[in-house]
């Protein structure tokens, strides 16, 4: 017997910025994300990824030689992530014509209630703005377990925090 089970879930993302004072930080797309996790039928396939990069991480700072490096932080602001999936973000090497220090990306690192460093060592730095300046994101939603998936729509707040 065979048993079809139709998931689809929509994931809204919407993202803010948190910065402080001579420092800022802001986003090319801060239109919300739409990811369709419809998942694949096919037996013994791994673990479907569903991901978006239309977001670029642009960013002003201003650091005295005396001072340690800031570090950019990410993490769910509100919402949470459904059960069966993971949320993970990874931002590019920088892009651009910057004057100064731009910061190193750490990787991809999943995404929780937890601040977690996506970008780190960035000295007196300014990025640019816009599409091709910066920082790309990928985020991806990783598909760890379907049989814990439920049809829905979730909204998932993410923030982004300068920290020194």
């Amino acid at each position: 017997m065979n048993k079809l089970r139709t998931i689809f879930w929509i994931l809204l993302l919407s993202i803010s910025c948190v910065s402080h004072a001579q420092n800022s930080i802001s986003l090319t797309n801060i239109n919300p994300i739409y990811m369709d996790l419809t998942p694949t039928f096919h037996a013994g396939l791994s673990k479907k990824i569903i991901t978006d990069d239309s977001q670029w991480l642009n960013y002003t700072t201003l650091v005295h030689p005396s001072e340690p490096t800031i570090s950019i932080t990410v993490e769910v602001a509100s919402g949470s992530i459904p059960e069966g999936l993971e949320l993970q973000i990874e931002a590019s090497s920088y892009i651009g014509m910057s004057k100064g220090k731009p910061g190193t990306p750490t990787g991809k690192i999943a995404v929780t209630h937890m601040p977690r460093v996506v970008i780190d060592n960035i000295g007196t730095c300014y990025t640019g703005s816009g599409r091709n300046e910066g920082h790309r994101l990928t985020f991806s939603f990783i598909i760890t377990d379907y049989s814990k998936l439920l049809s829905g729509t979730t909204t998932i707040y993410v923030q982004y925090t300068i920290t020194q």
